[in-house]
């Protein structure tokens, strides 16, 4: 679903509301002698430049203003001729780059020795930010289509920015060299997945059987709500995704999406371990960051060593006093508000079974008379806004008819690459 359209044209709009110094030269090695390393003031880069091209970047967008000057501080330069390359796969990274202008093309090597070109970056974008968080060896290889000048972050100033040795720092390590390893293993298997694609239909073909097993066949009931969800089914999917629900203790209702991305054991094992421990510690659990943090806890404990499966979970809790709101991985939600405002949820920690011993945050929202809460299991930005556009639209249908209509919307914009996605749908009257 990655780079999908907006997929739904709005009738109306709506207004979002968002998710929530050194001058010295950047080192960086050279395979030109025609390549140029400088600084923000050879450039002739103002400082206001700079700021507006920082927080154009997906890994610094939403930062405080003093964060965003803290890292606008720490900036060099380079400029680079066309069909020069700026690093190739495999050498070793130490800075992430911004193309300030100019166009930068990424691409990799095939098992058969071919490039395959993965992405174009231009203006405004970044890339090589796992550089930023470990020396390990570039996953790819970036060349100038066009004469292009960067602005870069080199590894040493940004962790020093960060404060060093600090927890935050490096628990983002660990994550990246989950996520490099993950690749690597990705990779180097890609002959033998081919020859085991006959095992892998069959792993689909257990998970299609259970998945249907797990799903409710009832939604939760609350009075003064309206609370509906579903999945679609794929006769060809994965078995990958479900949703679920229960009972707090305090009288709330817990609506629950889980998400299985990765191929290896039968997905369905992962959904129906993290619902298992779901039901079993929700009489007991006092918040949503509870339930998650016990779910993670026993995915963790029962993680295969080799084989990187991950649970991504969104938990809606629903009660007279609002709503509770907790994620694990990047599960995409939000409100729309009766005046036509759209306050998205916030991700708060990495999906379940990847880091033991995580403690999640949660949010808590007020909902108010005719106040729409949903929550997509998965899915791109732009596909997630089109679903906020055509709820808006849809405003005052039955809860299960939106859901529905949802969901036929979401396979159309899928096309032939349809994924199982959960939806969780609230509405208070």
């Amino acid at each position: 679903m990655r780079g999908l359209p907006v997929p739904f044209p709005p009738l109306f709009s709506i207004s979002y509301i968002g998710p929530p110094s050194s001058n010295e030269p950047t080192k960086l090695p050279s395979n030109s002698p025609q390549r140029r390393v400088v600084s923000e003031n050879a450039h002739g880069w103002s400082t206001e430049e700079v700021l507006d091209l920082v927080q154009q970047v997906d890994l610094f967008r939403g930062l405080p203003d003093d964060d965003l000057r803290g890292i606008a501080a720490i900036v060099g330069g380079e400029t680079i001729g066309a069909g020069e390359s700026l690093f190739e796969e495999g050498a070793p990274g130490e800075a992430f780059y911004i193309v300030f202008q100019g166009a930068i093309e990424i691409s990799k090597t095939r098992a058969d020795g071919s490039q395959e070109r993965l992405a174009v970056r231009r203006k405004g974008e970044g890339f090589g930010e796992m550089a930023l968080l470990n020396d390990a060896p570039r996953s790819a290889t970036a060349k100038a289509s066009e004469t292009t000048q960067l602005v870069t972050v080199s590894r040493d100033a940004f962790q020093a920015l960060l404060g060093g040795d600090s927890l935050p720092l490096r628990m983002m390590q660990v994550l990246s060299k989950a996520l490099r390893a993950l690749g690597i293993r990705f990779a180097g298997k890609e002959k033998a997945q081919e020859k085991t694609s006959s095992a892998r239909t069959d792993a689909h073909a257990i998970s299609r059987v259970m998945q249907a097993g797990l799903l409710p066949r009832t939604a939760p009931k609350l009075a003064g709500h309206d609370i509906a969800a579903g999945t679609t089914t794929e006769d060809q999917g994965r078995g990958g995704s479900v949703w679920d629900w229960v009972d707090l203790p305090d009288g709330r209702k817990a609506v629950i999406s889980i998400d299985v991305a990765q191929d290896g054991f039968p997905t369905a094992y992962h959904l129906g371990t993290a619902r298992a421990v779901i039901r079993a510690v929700a009489s007991t659990s006092t918040s949503v960051a509870d339930l998650l943090r016990h779910a993670n806890e026993a995915l963790s404990k029962a993680s295969i060593d080799g084989l990187d499966q991950f649970v991504q979970m969104g938990v809606l809790a629903v009660g007279e006093e609002g709503l509770e709101w907790g994620s694990a991985g990047k599960v995409p939600g939000g409100i729309i508000r009766r005046d036509g405002t759209f306050e998205q949820f916030g991700a708060h920690g990495p999906p379940l079974g990847m880091m033991g011993g995580f403690k999640y945050n949660v949010q808590s929202f007020a909902l108010n008379g005719g106040d729409t809460a949903f929550v997509l299991s998965h899915g791109s930005q732009g596909l997630f806004l089109g679903a906020a556009d055509l709820l808006a639209q849809l405003h005052g249908k039955p809860s299960g008819e939106m859901v529905s209509s949802l969901h036929k919307a979401i396979r159309k914009a899928q096309g032939d690459n349809r994924t199982e996605t959960s939806v969780l749908f609230v509405r208070k009257h």
